[in-house]
């Protein structure tokens, strides 16, 4: 086959689902197949939709619809087969990431969607009342703690270097703040994301991805995340409305001429 190449914009064209990479590189997740992390993905997707149309329970937590049949359609798969990624992900039968409550007869399941880094925050939790455990111990903690330290959390400490590194220690996870973007480096709580969905709508990944990725490459730091992004779009905002009156403004001259 011979495939044409994106021109320009074409690459802006077309929907696309995030697979987290995380879930490819982690061992934690080494136990649930490709297609389980990918149907995940599909999930993660849904989850912005579920928000806008108020699927949120008593509890404040977001849940999705997603039926055996529509699983079928997008793998191209059996019952068998659908039901068998399913239980790979599942909190009863598998990793744990989804978790289904019945409806009652005739009503489809709820899916509530786990946070899948949200394990990594209890880990540093749990990590940090290690420490404070063996600093009270032990006297000589500096000459003794690299002997002494749980084999277990220096292995999923070093396997997940892009995430567990020195920025993302240093966040307060006390406050609530949840890692997002391409990078996992913008940190928000709850509240915050639900105000940026507010006022982004349909555009908050494109905002969090954006402000992440230049973060990244220049190497900077801001305080406030959700104040940065909401900036950014009104300055954008702005642009977009001076652009408009310009273009309108030689519209109106060519007109009179």
């Amino acid at each position: 086959m011979n495939f044409d190449y994106f021109y320009n914009r074409q690459s802006e064209m077309y929907n696309f689902i995030r697979l987290p990479m995380v879930l490819m590189e982690d061992e934690i997740f080494e136990s649930i197949s490709i297609e389980s992390k990918v149907l995940y993905s599909y999930m993660l997707n849904r989850m912005g939709l579920s928000y806008k149309n108020g699927w949120i329970d008593e509890d404040g937590k977001v849940f999705i619809y997603y039926t055996i049949e529509s699983i079928k359609d997008q793998f191209n798969c059996a019952s068998e087969k659908a039901n068998k990624l399913i239980a790979e992900l599942d909190i009863k039968s598998g990793i744990g990431l989804i978790e289904k409550k019945r409806q009652g007869l005739g009503k489809p399941n709820r899916i509530y969607v786990k946070d899948f880094m949200s394990i990594f925050n209890n880990m540093e939790l749990k990590n940090q009342e290690v420490r404070k455990t063996k600093f009270q111990k032990f006297d000589n903690r500096n000459s003794r703690d690299s002997n002494i330290e749980s084999q277990d959390f220096r292995k999923s400490e070093g396997n997940y270097n892009n995430i567990s590194n020195n920025k993302l220690r240093n966040n307060d996870f006390s406050k609530g703040q949840k890692p997002y973007g391409i990078y996992k480096n913008i940190f928000l709580t709850d509240e915050e994301y639900k105000d940026l969905t507010n006022e982004l709508g349909s555009r908050i990944s494109e905002y969090i991805d954006r402000l992440s990725s230049y973060m990244k490459a220049n190497n900077r730091v801001y305080q406030d995340h959700k104040a940065t992004i909401i900036n950014w779009y009104l300055n954008d905002q702005a642009k977009n409305i001076n652009e408009n009156s310009t273009k309108k403004m030689n519209y109106d001259i060519g007109e009179s001429l």
